[in-house]
Parts: C-alpha cells; structure tokens; sequence
C-alpha cells in the first residue's frame, strides 16, 4: 500500500487546493483537464486529492448538523485543520445560514425526486438525502437509508455521493447506495461506471457490479444471482449471505419494529421478498435458522440465537 502524504507538504497543499476548486467552483472542462494532469504527473498525487476532498465533505457533514446531534468520532485527520482553514472562505458564512432542506422519506415509503441537475434518486423507505452545505452542486449527502441515482452526464461537474466516511462518485450513470446503521457501505451499479473510495482505499465499480465500504477498505464483486441494483424500487427485497442484522434494518423502515441479539446479528440469509411479507418473514426464522422470536414489553421483536 502506499504511504499517505503528508497534508503539510507542498503535495498537500496542492492537493487541497485542486479539492476546494472542484467542491467550491463552477468547475470549467479546461480545469477539469488541467486537473486530470496533475493527477497522472506522481502517484502520490490521487492519494492527496482524494483524502483533502474526504476531510472537505467530513466538513461539510458537520457543518450541516447540530452540534448537540453530532456523534462522537475519532480523532481528526492531520488533514483536518489545514483544509479546514484553506476551506474557511467557503463555510465562514454558513455557520449562521439555514443548512440545506433535506429530502426524506417516510417508513414503509419510497420518494422519487427531480434534482436540479436533471438527475433523478429514488429514496427508499426511511432515509434522508440532503444537498451538500454550501460545496459542490453535485454533491450530496446520504445521511441514512438507502437511495437508486440515475445521474444526469456533465463531465465538467462530477455528482459525489457521500456516506459517512465512504464517497461514490460518477460522470453519469444509475446506481444503488445503502448505509447500514453501524456506517458499512453498499453501492451496486446498474448503468456506467463509479468509483467507490473510503480513506485510502478505492475501487472502480462498472455495471452489474457491486462494493461494500467499511473500516477494512474498498471491496467489489459482482451483483448475485437473486438481485439487481436497485430491485427494492419494484417492490423487490433480494440478499445472498447477508447479516441478519442488516437485513433486519432494511425491514425495519418498512414499518417492522425488530431487535436483534448480538449473538444473532451475524447470522447469514439468503431470501428475496417483498416488503408487505416481512411480519411473516420475522415470524419464519425459527424454522430456518437457530433462533428464537420473542415479543418484547413495548411490542416489538427480539431475535435471538438459540
């Protein structure tokens, strides 16, 4: 693996400002192909760019969420404090500005919506998309849930979207992106080809292909047998080998109110359904895996292994 660039070194510094350019201004194609220059001119040079433009978009992230609702987190990159001054230009102002409207979906519903670029997302059940604060056009944020984006093709402006500590960005294409409640990562693409980066790590994904981001890195593979990138927006929920916790959060923002034991929240399934057959679905897994459903005092369900 490649050492990481010191944020102090004239890489840099070079680096945080080719991300301030491409996150904050209308960005022209003769840049774009300046930039795409610079790139290719020393291998350290992608690796600087793309950890100077995560920490602007851990930035933005904050700025855009109230400090009392803010989770802890680890210690801040060195990158942090010197994008973070080279950035105050950009976010002096919006401290005291209204933070974007989010578009959110209700449990059990999905919402389709027109962005301004000519792009389309589809929201699935209980999530939250929200322009970026005050940086990129282009560039939005999936603060929870899961949503499909067909991308509107502008070279000159790259549509990010960002996930936690994950980034997925594109030209133009159709693709899927799921954020699990512990901030694990999937992006399965139907049409095009994006680039799917956590930190160091990064992956190209083209169609019928998938990644899961998470705190080991960046992992492809191609989409199973059972499902296709977006399936849940046909009424369609597919998994091959996946957490029963996650497939239990998926279930749960259609409207289910289910627990699962950390003694069971590893277990793998393989199902597909649609989203009115999950009571029955939760009811079944006794007879399919070593569990035990039982009712909970505030009316829910707590899964366990037996």
């Amino acid at each position: 693996m490649n050492a990481p660039v010191d944020p102090d070194s004239a890489i840099g510094a070079q680096a945080r400002a080719w991300a301030l350019a491409v996150i904050g201004e209308d960005f022209p194609t003769a840049r774009s192909a300046q930039l795409e220059t610079w790139l290719k001119a020393d291998p350290r040079h992608p690796l600087a760019y793309d950890e100077a433009e995560r920490t602007l978009l851990l930035l933005d992230e904050a700025l855009a969420t109230p400090i009392a609702a803010r989770p802890a987190r680890p210690s801040a990159s060195r990158w942090a404090w010197p994008a973070a001054a080279m950035a105050a230009s950009l976010v002096a102002a919006a401290v005291l500005a209204t933070p974007p409207t989010a578009i959110v979906s209700a449990p059990g519903q999905t919402r389709e919506v027109a962005l301004a670029d000519g792009s389309h997302v589809t929201l699935g059940p209980a999530s939250s998309l929200r322009p970026s604060w005050r940086l990129a056009r282009r560039t939005y944020v999936l603060q929870t849930g899961q949503a499909f984006f067909a991308v509107a093709h502008d070279k000159a402006h790259p549509f990010t979207v960002a996930a936690g500590e994950t980034k997925v960005r594109v030209l133009g294409t159709r693709f899927d992106v799921h954020k699990s409640p512990d901030n694990r990562v999937r992006v399965e693409v139907e049409q095009g080809l994006v680039e799917v980066s956590r930190g160091p790590s990064a992956a190209k994904v083209p169609a019928g292909q998938g990644a899961l981001a998470d705190a080991s890195g960046v992992r492809t593979a191609a989409l199973d047998g059972i499902g296709d990138a977006g399936a849940w927006r046909r009424g369609r929920l597919a998994y091959v080998a996946a957490p029963l916790a996650d497939v239990i959060a998926d279930l749960n923002r259609y409207g289910l109110r289910v627990r699962v034991a950390p003694n069971a929240a590893g277990l793998k399934v393989t199902t597909g359904l649609r989203p009115d057959q999950a009571g029955a679905f939760v009811a079944g897994l006794p007879r399919v895996l070593p569990v035990t459903v039982a009712r909970e005092a505030d009316g829910g369900l707590l899964i366990r292994a037996r």
